[in-house]
């Protein structure tokens, strides 16, 4: 028998023995989890060895376990869809069914049909004692770094609620951040070797993406939050009620792990995307891109790559990262070196995860796999590449006009050239002059990537044959992109969104495009640094440490900023937040209450009670963007009218007849607030500190709405 076929009958024993143990319900104890594990191993080798042939063994175990549990969180959502409670009897059967997709897409993967291209990729320099010193030298160099950083944010972790975490982190963390990117640069220059350009690159991503995930003991950001409660009420029900139209990709892996790990879902949510992005897209460039000019390429992509969507699990971050893992994959296929299985499983999990990111991402992979080869193929492929690039607002309209979506459209401004010239100045954006010198380089990195990503990906298309069809359709995708989300932003409103969140979906339309970019530009990078390696020891050394220094700015815009450029309006959720929505819940004694809070308070409300009450105006009992009327009389009662008929207002919209207002210190004219609002209410809590006030106000009777 043949390796597939006995690959096929291990396959069936798998099966039968994981249905088996599941309906007979037999206690064998610790037995099951390692026939589970088991399973999945062997199956990811499956994966691994048919959808990256002629591989190194453990890249391609690795990428094999990811599109095992690609196909796995794809069955599991559709069976989530069609109507199924996820839990035990969902996951064996979503084990069962990968497995045998696993068997049945080996079917039609025949290694002779991809091209061995190992001579002319092998390293041509010998493993000599000189470079087995440099190469440890530098991987020590990355090691101590990182466990600097890591050490440096242990030090400064905080339940504080606070504006930006660098003044908390020692004050060579940048810097230990620079080395790590300077000893990835060097190692792709002159060490030459996939294994350790895929070990420095790993390690230079999770210096920056580790940060805050230590830092933030309570949690970062307010997304995360809900998502978070929403899997908790997955993980105890099985299902989620009303079923979202996405999200789902990641709630069905992150429950999945949960109960199969035992590993708490808040703990998997602080820790799943930073951990995939530094292995997967490392991973997916050094599997793709391997030619000799390319191993600096990947390092230079890398560095520039906007790290601010990735430092905190969420739907959007993990479509992004799938999706551009789905697109880098197609080049392979496209190449004829790797088996599309891979890139289809995850553009496919992007697009179930969250369809801003994953619907033009799998369409741009396939544009790219179909792009060689005949014409009509090639002419189909642009087409897509162009429909991948405009299809979210065109879906935005249809669900608009079908009732789905409450977006008010205003055309108008398609016609008139201030638009344009409005969506082409963020190409080359202008930064004015602000005499400090590190906040303002900063900047000048993350507002010239669009540039950088445009101009690479130009040269690549014109100059570098064997990219060429695959960056000109990048370009296409991604200029697209550009054009759809500025035009999305001049002619839709949200109406149902809080003001400042209303241009959210045009902005990651376009941090999308410059990902792109990015992607198009990383041949034209390869060549680049390829030339500064050949150049005279002063220049080479000279264009490293820019390099340096553009990682470490990029790590300082991946986290909130407050400096003389760039001022982050927000704070994190804070002990005396939880301490505060603690202390409400425990006055109200039962009772339905309505709060008008800021954001951070409201994000420890749901981290404590889940989604507790909704009034049955679909209102949520903390302001959130769900609920955006508590929000708008929130920013009513700070802003503009700190009175009892404010409260009645929170009242009406809550359907309750008491009502709490959380003043943070930090809130503008705290104060004056602390002052008015005191005199009206009926009780009045101080944190310890004095950084939190709460309110409560109990009315004679139920305000109906």
């Amino acid at each position: 028998m043949n390796e597939k076929t006995l690959d096929a009958l291990a396959g069936i024993i798998f099966i039968i023995l994981v249905l088996g143990l599941q309906y007979l319900n037999i206690d064998i104890g610790l037995a099951k989890p390692c026939i589970w594990a088991f399973a999945i191993l062997f199956h990811a080798h499956v994966f691994g060895r048919h959808c990256f042939p002629n591989r190194n063994w453990a890249a391609s175990y690795g990428l094999g376990l990811i599109v095992f549990l690609a196909t796995q969180s794809i069955i599991q959502t559709l069976w989530y869809y069609g109507g199924g409670a996820l839990g035990p009897i969902s996951d064996a059967w979503s084990l069962c069914l990968t497995m045998a997709l696993a068997h049945i897409t080996c079917l039609f993967s025949n290694h002779t049909n991809f091209v061995d291209q190992l001579e002319d990729q092998n390293e041509d320099l010998a493993w000599d004692t000189k470079r087995m010193a440099v190469a440890g030298t530098l991987l020590a160099a990355s090691l101590i770094s990182l466990t600097f950083i890591i050490i440096s944010a242990m030090h400064g972790a905080t339940v504080a609620s606070i504006r930006t975490p660098w003044p908390l982190l020692a004050p060579g963390t940048l810097i230990a951040i620079a080395i790590l990117w300077a000893s990835a640069l060097i190692g792709a220059m002159y060490i030459r070797s996939r294994t350790t350009n895929l070990l420095q690159g790993m390690f230079a991503l999770f210096g920056t993406l580790s940060l805050a995930p230590i830092i933030y003991k309570i949690g970062y950001g307010f997304d995360g939050f809900l998502h978070w409660a929403g899997e908790e009420v997955i993980l105890q029900t099985g299902i989620l009620n009303p079923k979202p139209f996405y999200y789902i990709g990641q709630y069905v892996f992150t429950t999945w792990l949960a109960r199969i790990s035992e590993i708490s879902v808040w703990q998997i949510d602080r820790w799943f995307l930073p951990i995939l992005v530094s292995i997967l897209l490392p991973a997916c460039a050094v599997m793709t891109f391997r030619h000799k000019p390319d191993f600096m390429g990947m390092i230079a992509w890398l560095v520039l790559l906007p790290l601010g969507a990735f430092v905190a699990t969420t739907p959007q971050g993990l479509a992004l990262v799938l999706g551009l893992a789905a697109i880098i994959l197609a080049i392979g296929v496209h190449n004829k070196e790797i088996n599309p299985t891979a890139p289809i499983m995850l553009g496919l999990w992007s697009a179930m995860t969250h369809p801003l990111a994953g619907i033009p991402a799998l369409g741009l992979a396939i544009a790219i796999m179909l792009s060689d080869g005949k014409t009509w193929r090639v002419v189909s492929s642009i087409i897509l590449a162009a429909l991948s690039g405009i299809s979210i607002p065109i879906l935005f309209f249809m669900l608009s006009r079908s009732g789905g979506l409450n977006i008010e459209w205003n055309l108008e401004p398609i016609i008139q050239i201030q638009t344009w010239l409005q969506i082409g100045t963020r190409i080359f954006p202008y930064l004015a002059n602000k005499f400090t010198l590190w906040p303002a380089w900063a900047s000048l990195v993350l507002i010239s990537l669009p540039a950088i990503g445009l101009i690479g990906s130009i040269y690549t298309a014109i100059k570098i044959e064997r990219y060429r069809k695959i960056a000109s359709l990048i370009l296409i995708c991604s200029v697209m992109l550009f054009v759809s989300s500025g035009l999305l932003k001049q002619t839709g409103d949200f109406t149902a969104l809080i003001q400042y969140e209303k241009g959210d979906y045009a902005e990651r339309l376009f941090n999308f495009s410059v990902m792109l970019l990015l992607v198009g530009c990383l041949p034209a990078l390869g060549l680049l640094w390829d030339k500064a390696r050949k150049a005279m020891p002063i220049a080479s050394l000279i264009a490293i440490i820019l390099f340096a220094l553009v990682g470490a700015a990029n790590a300082y815009d991946a986290l909130p900023r407050h400096d003389a450029v760039q001022a982050s309006r927000g704070w994190s959720t804070g002990l005396n937040d939880v301490e505060a929505v603690r202390w409400i819940d425990q006055y109200a004694k039962n009772k339905n209450y309505t709060v008008l809070a800021n954001q951070s308070v409201s994000a420890a409300a749901v981290k404590e009670f889940g989604f507790k009450r909704y009034a049955k105006n679909d209102v949520f009992f903390y302001p959130i963007p769900t609920g955006g009327p508590l929000y708008q009389t929130y920013l009513k009662m700070t802003y503009e009218d700190p009175s009892i008929d404010t409260i009645k207002d929170a009242a009406r919209l809550g359907q309750t007849n008491l009502v709490f207002v959380v003043i943070n210190d930090y809130w503008w004219k705290a104060t004056e607030l602390n002052e008015s609002i005191g005199q009206i209410s009926n009780a009045q809590w101080t944190s310890d500190d004095n950084k939190v006030n709460v309110y409560a106000f109990e009315l004679e009777k139920n305000v109906q709405p």
